[in-house]
């Protein structure tokens, strides 16, 4: 049998860009999540990062509700849009998903800190807050990356 080398001429190489850039296109309009998945991802992490601050049990509710928000987001992503986009993207999206651990990091250690005071602890509380805030306009900035580079063919 003889060895025969698949090449494609400039036309088909064209037509199969233009069907990724299409494909990508249409990605970017079904990726557009409403508000409240936002604040999903945002409660998540204020619940871990007020845990944080309780005793062990506090904290090992908080991690458990955390992740019961987790899978229902994922869940409910599936059933609603046929898929689930984890945050762990390349590009600019990692950039803004970098800071946010960062920041959760920064806010955990906050509540962490506040452990012994009185519950809630006031620190805890303002740390709590601060994640809830950075956190929805963070997911709302990596939706906003996300869908602009699917639309300009970004390769990662």
């Amino acid at each position: 049998m003889e060895n025969e080398r698949l090449v494609m001429d400039r036309n088909e190489a064209y037509a199969a860009l233009d069907s990724v850039k299409y494909t990508q296109g249409k990605l970017a309009e079904r990726t557009q999540w409403p508000l409240w998945r936002h604040a999903l991802f945002a409660l998540a992490e204020t619940v871990l990062v007020f845990g944080i601050s309780l005793p062990l049990p506090g904290t090992l509710a908080g991690f458990g509700i955390a992740m019961l928000i987790t899978i229902f987001t994922v869940r409910d992503d599936k059933q609603r849009y046929g898929l689930f986009v984890s945050g762990w993207q390349g590009g600019r999206t990692r950039i803004v998903l970098l800071i946010l651990i960062a920041f959760v990091l920064a806010m955990a250690f906050v509540s962490f800190s506040a452990r012994g005071e009185p519950i809630p602890a006031p620190t805890a509380v303002v740390a709590s807050l601060a994640t809830f805030a950075g956190c929805l306009i963070g997911s709302l900035m990596w939706q906003k990356i996300y869908r602009a580079e699917l639309r300009e063919g970004d390769p990662r």
